[in-house]
């Protein structure tokens, strides 16, 4: 058996291949080197070198000044008189007579019913019966006139006693009359005085009767309704209390009527004053009412965190009746403020944010959102505010509002990337 062995041809060969071999060791060595020291390429960066990727093309939009609107429904109500009061004797007395009865319709001062009370009128006769100032004011005129003869007589003969003619007990006994028909004039005076306190007194019961005998008459308090009657002829009645005593009558506004609903703490925030409201009530399926917000508490129920608020209806024709079943739709509405379309809008997790185009890239923008609604069967939402992010790293955020100027990326913008790079495939209007 024969051996076979490997055996270069010449030595300068062997050279040649042992030079060629370095090299290409170099070579490889020196391109191995210079790629770890590269650096790490992003993953946009990767996507747009990867062969037959290309940037994506995407639609903008610009915020737009617009009114929002958003439909708040609440089933389950019930229609209520804007007032409802019962009638109550503010006197025991007996009813003489009524003149309305339930359904019928009252003006405001109209008697519903009067009362008969025998002893306050022989009380109210007592009192004007007195006649201690008019005897008193006679006295007066009676001695004044007396004053006024004892005065000229006195004057008269002081006269004649000065030239002889009358003696000194004479003129004595004059000017002792007249210092007595001076007494006479002030006690008189003083009588008449006393009298007046006294006639002051019998005025203020004089007045306190009639004020009570005033509530003989019960008045309707307002334009209403009677609801309720609860007295026939001839019935004896007295103030209620606590533990007794039924109202004599129950009246109800019903033009306008209110109806109260609670709304939601996430949806409170939208109801304002003035808002409209759509009733829709369930004797009238084919109808629809309008109302208006005209107030709510203001506060949060705490045991259910809702908001209570009123709505209004004029109910003109008096066809709504209390007690009917309703749902109401309140239309909450923002006026001119700025909106973009839902779609433009991501939400992940607890961060709300949308994808501004700026230098050819989508810059990731935290927002502030207000109230969504609904325009042509697409949902807009409302924005307040856009982060700006600061010019250097570590300075604080700070929120602006829109300045419509904004391009913003409406096609599938959560499939997009902070800073990557995208063309304008066109606006969205």
């Amino acid at each position: 058996m024969r051996s076979i062995y490997w055996q270069p041809a010449s030595t300068e060969v062997s050279r040649e291949h042992f030079l060629l071999l370095a090299i290409s060791v170099g070579v490889a060595m020196l391109s191995l080197t210079s790629g770890c020291n590269r650096p790490t390429p992003s993953p946009q960066e990767r996507a747009a070198q990867a062969p037959g990727v290309e940037t994506p093309a995407v639609k903008v939009v610009k915020p737009e000044k617009k009114n929002v609107r958003r439909l708040i429904e609440r089933p389950g109500y019930n229609i209520e008189a804007f007032e409802r009061t019962p009638l109550y004797a503010k006197i025991a007395g007996y009813v003489l007579k009524w003149n309305f009865d339930i359904g019928d319709s009252v003006k405001k001062n109209e008697i519903l019913a009067e009362l008969y009370v025998p002893e306050m009128d022989v009380e109210l006769k007592q009192k004007e019966a007195s006649c201690e100032i008019k005897q008193a004011e006679s006295a007066v005129l009676r001695w004044q006139a007396e004053l006024e003869r004892a005065k000229a007589q006195y004057e008269r003969l002081t006269q004649v006693g000065r030239s002889g003619v009358l003696d000194k007990e004479q003129m004595s006994e004059t000017r002792l009359g007249f210092e007595a028909a001076q007494a006479a004039v002030a006690k008189a005076q003083a009588d008449v005085d006393v009298a007046m306190a006294r006639l002051d007194v019998a005025k203020a019961d004089r007045d306190h009767v009639q004020t009570l005998l005033q509530y003989t008459k019960v008045r309707a308090p307002y334009d209403g309704v009677i609801t309720r009657r609860n007295v026939n002829t001839w019935d004896f009645v007295q103030p209620a209390s606590a533990s007794k005593g039924d109202s004599l009558f129950v009246i109800q506004k019903m033009k306008p009527v209110r109806i109260f609903i609670n709304i939601q703490e996430l949806e409170a925030v939208w109801v304002r004053d003035g808002d409209v409201a759509l009733i829709r009530v369930q004797s009238f399926p084919r109808q629809q009412f309008k109302g208006t917000v005209t107030r709510t508490a203001k506060s949060l129920n705490p045991q259910n965190r809702t908001l209570r608020t009123e709505i209004d209806l004029k109910n003109t024709d008096g066809e709504l009746l209390p007690g009917m079943f309703v749902t109401a739709t309140i239309i909450a509405e923002h006026k001119d403020v700025w909106v973009l379309p839902a779609t433009a809008v991501v939400t992940k997790g607890d961060q709300t944010f949308c994808y501004r185009v700026k230098n050819g890239k989508a810059v990731r923008t935290p927002i502030r959102l207000g109230m969504r609604g609904n325009e042509s069967e697409n949902e807009i939402v409302e924005v307040v505010k856009k982060q700006t992010k600061p010019a250097n790293t570590g300075n604080e955020v700070y929120w602006e509002s829109f300045s419509g100027e904004e391009e913003i990326v409406v096609t599938s913008p959560e499939t997009l990337n902070d800073g990557q790079p995208v063309t304008l495939a066109s606006r969205s209007k």
